[in-house]
């Protein structure tokens, strides 16, 4: 069984790339474990697979947050979610507290995670999937509240985002 690294991503193995080889999955990206079973696995597919670099930390944040790399259709990925949040029909109170949470998010550069779960919201809502009233400490955001990914104000009840974005 592959192992992940610190990152969470697949490192495989020789015996893993024979495994995939031998039941015929297709592996198209991979960090491998020796360089040589790339060559291995290569020698045997129909199709040469790209070998990715494992990420430092830094650069799997990076990586990550990189609205590119995600799934969703190009329009969530070109939206201001800052404007979105602020064109809400807010209170002083609402605002504020809107403008502090953004600016967490964006120091944690975590503002692609809000255009994601925008999508999320809308294509749950669109599928009548229904989503919980609130988990955790994803309550504490009232910007998740305003999205739509939970049905608590965190101002009403007077959550603190600290406890969510720690």
């Amino acid at each position: 069984m592959a192992k992940l690294n610190q990152n969470r991503q697949m490192i495989l193995t020789q015996n893993d790339v024979i495994q995939a080889w031998l039941s015929e999955r297709k592996v198209k990206r991979a960090v491998f474990a020796e360089p040589e079973h790339i060559n291995i696995y290569n020698a045997w597919a129909d199709e040469p697979i790209d070998i990715i670099e494992p990420y430092n930390g830094d650069d799997f944040v990076e990586h990550c947050t990189n609205v590119d790399n995600w799934n969703m259709p190009d329009d969530y990925k070109e939206l201001d979610i800052v404007r979105w949040l602020n064109n809400r029909e807010l209170t002083y109170e609402q605002r504020e507290r809107v403008h502090m949470e953004v600016e967490m998010f964006r120091e944690r550069g975590m503002i692609p995670v809000l255009k994601f779960l925008r999508y999320l919201v809308d294509v749950c809502n669109e599928n009548n999937i229904v989503l919980g009233v609130g988990r955790g400490s994803s309550v504490a955001s009232y910007c998740l509240y305003l999205i739509g990914v939970h049905k608590i104000d965190s101002l009403k009840y007077n959550l603190d985002i600290k406890e969510f974005l720690k």
